[in-house]
């Protein structure tokens, strides 16, 4: 795709035979009109509907139950008071440490869980793009901080972090995305095969075990049919021998 595109991306680095080398994607235009986040391109939208654009801000929205103090009540709010950052612009000058940073950086981890199609992901994998997204060691300790915005599941053995909003009070989500209609039936029809793969299998499975059987009770039968023939011999050789021995005028042991 990079090189149908060149006014688009371009590769800098080597990317190696087994895409092990050290290479990344770069864009070569800049598009503003693109550099829009999901809370903007929201806002945009309601502007459309009532007329008037509200300020771009996170929706809060904390599980039934969960209660949060007075001071941390307060510290939400007044947080949420604060200008929005897009994630697109230049924050270069901010302090890591400032409100405005935390912001910024709650603004970052929206927007990659927005642009996923199940709005997840597992930390470590953005763990892997702090250089690239400005994102301090310490990033996922704001998932912690912002429970009303993000929520951390550890099924599985893997931390995975889930965006709130995109999912209703019976955890389905609210705008699903084309290609998880696709992966679903992709998977149905996947666990079709295998299942008619082990039916089959099953199937050789028992026709092996009664071909089996039968051949055991054909060599049972042919053996009990040998025996029989060589007592039917051995009562024919001891006549033969009795008749021989009268013939020759010979008493018989």
């Amino acid at each position: 795709m990079v090189p149908r595109h060149p006014d688009l991306f371009r590769l800098v680095g080597v990317p190696g035979p087994d895409a092990s080398g050290d290479a990344f994607l770069e864009l070569t235009s800049w598009d503003d009109r693109l550099a829009k986040s999901a809370i903007e391109l929201r806002a945009d939208r309601e502007a459309d509907v009532v007329g008037i654009r509200p300020r771009p801000n996170f929706t809060v929205k904390l599980p039934k139950g969960f209660y949060l103090k007075k001071e941390m009540r307060e510290w939400v709010r007044d947080w949420l008071e604060l200008p929005y950052v897009s994630p697109y612009a230049d924050t270069f000058g901010l302090h890591p440490a400032s409100p405005e940073a935390e912001k910024r950086l709650i603004g970052v981890l929206h927007e990659v869980l927005s642009l996923s199609v199940e709005r997840r992901m597992a930390v470590p994998i953005i763990g892997k793009f702090c250089d690239e997204f400005r994102l301090s060691n310490a990033f996922s300790n704001a998932f912690t901080r912002h429970p009303g915005i993000f929520y951390v599941s550890l099924k599985g053995g893997i931390k995975t972090v889930i965006l709130r909003e995109a999912y209703d009070e019976n955890g389905e989500l609210v705008d699903r995305d084309p290609m998880i209609e696709l992966k679903e039936r992709f998977v149905a029809i996947m666990d079709e095969g295998h299942k008619k793969y082990l039916e089959e299998l099953r199937r050789r499975n028992e026709m092996l075990q009664k071909e089996r059987a039968n051949a055991i009770h054909r060599g049972a039968k042919v053996d009990t049919n040998i025996e029989e023939g060589d007592m039917e011999g051995s009562e024919e050789d001891e006549v033969y021998d009795y008749a021989q021995v009268e013939s020759e005028g010979r008493e018989p042991l």
